[in-house]
């Protein structure tokens, strides 16, 4: 039976292959663009930064990460902030900036003329 290999738990403990992967990943982490584009641009395997990084969090270097929401998204109270008259009957300012606009009415609902 193989002897079961040591977890790194510092950054010091870590192999010089391990520091390679933590320096892109801490690097990939800074900048606005999704992993594996950083890796195709220099040429890196997407694949092998990504089993990096699960094995780095698994050692407890980097970060765990972020815990999905299992349960389904609760309906939340909305107010209308302001009014704005446009083209389209109804129009919705979703709270990450992005609009929402229909031609139409929903069925169900009635706009002011």
């Amino acid at each position: 039976m193989a002897a079961r290999r040591r977890r790194p738990k510092a950054e010091e403990d870590l192999s010089e292959r391990q520091r390679f992967w933590l320096k892109h990943l801490r690097t990939a982490d800074g900048r606005d663009e999704p992993l594996n584009a950083y890796a195709e641009r220099l040429g890196l395997s997407a694949s092998s930064l990504y089993e990096a990084k699960r094995r780095l969090r698994a050692c407890g270097v980097m970060e765990p990460a972020p815990q999905r929401r299992t349960s389904s998204p609760e309906f939340v109270r909305v107010e209308v902030a302001e009014a704005i008259r446009t083209s389209a009957s109804l129009r919705v300012r979703l709270s990450s900036g992005a609009w929402l606009e229909w031609s139409e009415a929903p069925p169900g609902t009635h706009s002011e003329s």
